[in-house]
């Protein structure tokens, strides 16, 4: 991203979450708060992002769509309260909310450059996409970089780094994990297939541990959640996918967590251990994947770990299994760690093809990359 005297947005648009860095032509830079990904049509026809999107989606699913990205990479048609919407329509609506956001900071509200972050298997057809997306969005036109390159240059701008040294990026999002090899001197990278193993997988292991534990307990105040109709139903089973994620997240940090099953009427503690042999296989196809790109080549200098379930201990536990040992080394801000990177990025030219190949961006070296 070219510096200029005014300010410049990277931005990635994940599976289910938003995240934006900015720079003000001034050597400083920071984040914007984590957007939710979803967005819904209010019944004007208005499309609402951010929190005010996921609370209507509790009592209004039809109307919402969680993973709008996955969609416009799909080339998906969607349907929102019955009515047809264009995936790049939501992705338009969400720069939009990005930069209303960033505006008032920056003293303006049109950024001078933008950065677009893109998953390494996007090629020119999704690109092209987000591109028109950016554009009505009143954006500038884009510059690319791809994840695992912007990862590793935010990583390698804070140290020196040998001739010819390799990366390995293991960036854990919330719809999967993808591995890559990037080449630390030309910022080339070679990606690995997504496995299942992102936030949202995690998640699902852990509610199929909450199911099993609430029909033992209450079976039948589980099937009343279950079968519930109406807004109070939709409303409870919203809050019990939400309260699963929270649950999943405090796990992360300590070895056993309450959890209250609405309308059950008793309190379950879940373990870390069981949560982590509920996602057993998930968990495993993450390490596998690392294991299957590091198998032809010299061992990278580093194994880094981003993304929004990079604090889980048993990935970071079978990544170090995957990789002769070696502790992952966790960003600083994994969630943030692909637009952190963006903003330090000096005079890059357009991204490589999604299978990679060149990609001769040159960053600065910084150490104080995370402030």
């Amino acid at each position: 991203m070219r510096r200029t005297d005014g300010w410049g947005l990277a931005v990635d648009i994940g599976g289910a979450f938003v995240k934006a860095a900015y720079w003000d032509g001034h050597g400083e830079v920071g984040t914007l708060p984590v957007l939710p990904a979803t967005v819904h049509r209010d019944l004007d026809g208005r499309l609402l992002t951010g929190p005010e999107a996921v609370r209507l989606a509790r009592t209004a699913p039809d109307r919402a769509e969680a993973m709008p990205a996955r969609a416009l990479a799909g080339q998906d048609g969607l349907l929102l309260g019955g009515e047809p919407a264009a995936p790049a329509e939501l992705v338009t609506a969400l720069l939009t909310r990005v930069v209303r956001d960033a505006g008032p900071g920056s003293g303006r509200a049109r950024p001078d450059a933008l950065t677009l972050i893109v998953p390494s298997g996007w090629g020119g057809t999704e690109r092209a996409m987000l591109a028109r997306a950016a554009v009505a969005a009143g954006l500038p036109e884009p510059a690319w970089l791809p994840a695992p390159v912007a990862v590793a240059a935010g990583w390698a701008a804070r140290r020196r780094t040998a001739e010819g040294a390799r990366v390995a990026v293991c960036d854990a999002g919330a719809t999967g994990l993808r591995c890559a090899l990037v080449d630390l001197d030309r910022f080339a990278y070679e990606a690995g297939d997504e496995v299942a193993c992102g936030g949202a997988d995690l998640d699902e292991a852990l509610f199929r541990l909450v199911e099993g534990r609430a029909r033992t307990a209450g079976p039948e105040g589980w099937e009343r959640l279950l079968n519930a109709e109406g807004p109070e139903g939709l409303r409870a089973r919203a809050q019990l996918r939400e309260d699963v994620t929270g649950a999943r997240e405090a796990l992360a940090a300590t070895t056993g967590v309450p959890f209250v099953v609405p309308g059950l009427g008793t309190e379950l503690l879940l373990r870390r251990a069981e949560f982590e042999e509920a996602a057993d296989e998930p968990l495993t196809w993450a390490g596998d994947a690392l294991v299957e790109l590091l198998a032809t080549g010299v061992p990278p200098e580093a194994v880094l770990l981003a993304g929004g379930a990079a604090r889980t201990p048993r990935l970071v536990e079978l990544l170090a299994r995957a990789a002769g040992g070696r502790l992952p080394d966790l960003l600083p801000d994994p969630v943030n760690a692909a637009v952190l990177g963006a903003v330090r990025a000096r005079d890059a030219p357009p991204a490589p093809a999604a299978e990679g190949g060149e990609a001769p961006y040159a960053f600065p070296e910084d150490e104080d990359l995370f402030r």
